[in-house]
């Protein structure tokens, strides 16, 4: 059996060693580095059983479009579910219509100001490795949060955007950080980055939360996600689904290394 590891350079350096060490210990694996692989007309007879993602470039797309065209071999996660997951207005637009709760959100030329109050700034499309950057601001009363990178994209530095991505900004006491491998959840806390810019500092592991397994399922099905986290806030008694990610860091999971590959090769069987 072999799997397919489609990597950027960031990924492979910083966040997959114990991944790749375990996953070598039970199957044949092929690395193709997004920044440095390259591929020809004669060069189309892959032999993997299973392809498996860990980026989001625009080159990986492509590569990962190509291999769902040409060959059947199955590939975790999808080019549909990666697109969705990095472009936030698509992903709003699916989610909401799917019956997930999400703060409210609109695409805004800059400087018009969305039609609701307290609200954060996103980047259109999550692509890169990128530390979030909070510029906070508070007039007569209305908390306007935005984020650095997406404030230069909309004003002409590459990436170039023409709109920013507002969402209405929710007052949670704690941000929950829900995975999904498969069908196994798991869930933690931690405080919003407002409060602590170190996340994991405060990051918990909580006990099921049935609403938000729910959810999480719902979301995977929607996105066409097998390998997903999620962050949720909320405000009084209501859940919402803030943001969604296509290239989790599995290694805040306890053994999250190995919960990955044994699905993968469960994958692969099939």
């Amino acid at each position: 059996m072999k799997i397919g590891i489609i990597i950027d350079e960031y990924h492979l350096k910083y966040k997959v060693s114990d991944f790749l060490r375990y996953l070598k210990s039970k199957v044949d694996v092929k690395i193709y580095i997004e920044e440095s692989f390259l591929l020809n007309s004669m060069d189309l007879d892959f032999d993997e059983n299973l392809f498996f993602t860990k980026a989001k470039g625009d080159l990986l797309l492509a590569f990962v479009k190509l291999i769902e065209e040409e060959t059947s071999i199955p590939v975790i996660n999808s080019y549909k579910g990666i697109w969705l997951a990095i472009n936030r207005f698509l992903n709003s637009v699916f989610l909401e219509k799917a019956g997930i709760p999400i703060p409210e959100f609109c695409l805004n030329p800059k400087g018009s100001n969305p039609p609701f109050g307290d609200y954060i700034i996103k980047n259109i499309i999550d692509q890169k490795n990128y530390k979030f950057k909070p510029i906070v601001n508070k007039i007569n009363g209305q908390l306007m949060v935005a984020d650095e990178r997406a404030l230069k994209e909309v004003d002409k530095i590459d990436p170039k955007y023409n709109y920013l991505y507002y969402q209405r900004f929710i007052k949670s006491k704690w941000e929950y950080k829900i995975y999904g491998i498969g069908e196994d959840v798991f869930f933690y806390k931690q405080l919003p980055i407002l409060v602590n810019p170190n996340k994991i500092e405060s990051r918990r592991k909580i006990d099921d939360i049935p609403e938000l397994k729910e959810y999480c399922y719902k979301a995977m099905e929607v996105m066409d996600l097998k390998i997903t986290s999620l962050d949720f806030l909320k405000s009084k008694d209501q859940f919402f689904l803030s943001d969604i990610n296509c290239t989790p860091n599995f290694n805040y999971i306890k053994d999250g290394y190995k919960i990955v590959v044994d699905f993968l090769l469960k994958q692969a069987k099939n």
